[in-house]
């Protein structure tokens, strides 16, 4: 049994929050299942009323570069993308929790472990397919993300950029998985174009790891303090187990691209630190 540190309230906020998270998608899908038409239409008029459940899409298109064949269509000319309903927030919830999943655990199939039954599914496909694209061209318009692919640090912020990768992938494979049969070729190379580049840089990741540990780790230096040479072995053991990290085949999603850990890094825990 693991214990958090007293003096640590960032991990025990961090699992707070994820624990809120999942009970809530938990209660909802089991309203969903008990609740009449009746019933689920006077909820789905409650939440539409209130404006804090407005959930928005699209997000993407302030990022994207170029014209996607996966642009969400509006509904009217003046669609401002925001939509209200009961489904969309249980959407929103199940990629919520679905990226917690694929950042800070291990899990092979973080959006497929989350998809539910199946009363929101449109709405589920096109948050992830959005969620995708806005993970993906975050990292794309970087500088910092390429420069920290080529050039291992082994501090706080490379593990975020790790965990943004991480998280990255698993939305473009979930995405590509889960709507595969109804995307046309265009819109299906362009996932693969996705996936390929996130596929690239997790390769560049474990090089750039690789070379840091047989240039740098492997050096004895006598004057280095014990502290600094333990915290930095512990970011290189995250980092590098989050690079490695599969996803699962079949269904939602497929496996990122293979290839071997760096030396000296063990192997991950069920749950990132």
């Amino acid at each position: 049994m693991a214990y958090l540190p007293k003096d640590d309230p960032y991990l025990i906020n961090r699992i707070v929050g994820f624990l809120e998270y999942s009970r809530a998608l938990e209660a909802f899908d089991e309203l969903a299942a008990l609740a009449n038409y009746d019933e689920m239409n006077a909820i789905d008029e409650i939440i539409k009323s209130e404006p804090e459940f407005t959930v928005y899409t699209n997000l993407s298109r302030r990022l994207e570069q170029g014209r996607s064949s996966l642009a969400e269509k509006p509904n009217g000319p003046n669609d401002d993308f925001s939509r209200k309903g009961f489904r969309w927030v249980t959407a929103l919830a199940r990629v919520e929790v679905g990226a917690m999943l694929a950042g800070f655990t291990d899990h092979p199939h973080p959006f497929g472990a989350v998809a539910g039954k199946g009363y929101d599914i449109v709405e589920f496909k096109e948050m992830l397919i959005d969620g995708a694209k806005l993970h993906f061209w975050a990292l794309a318009n970087d500088p910092e993300f390429l420069e920290a692919t080529k050039n291992f640090k082994p501090n706080g912020p490379t593990l975020t950029y790790v965990r943004r990768l991480n998280v990255a992938t698993a939305f473009v494979y979930a995405a590509g998985g889960l709507t595969g049969l109804e995307l046309n070729p265009q819109q299906k190379e362009e996932v693969l174009t996705y996936a390929k580049n996130l596929d690239g840089a997790r390769s560049s990741f474990q090089t750039a790891i690789q070379v840091y540990l047989s240039t740098v780790m492997s050096q004895t230096n006598t004057k280095t303090d014990s502290r600094v040479t333990a915290r930095n072995r512990q970011f290189v053991e995250f980092c590098n187990n989050g690079v490695c990290k599969s996803f699962g085949a079949g269904g939602l999603g497929a496996p990122a691209a293979g290839g071997g850990g760096a030396p000296a890094a063990g192997g991950g825990g069920k749950v990132a630190r």
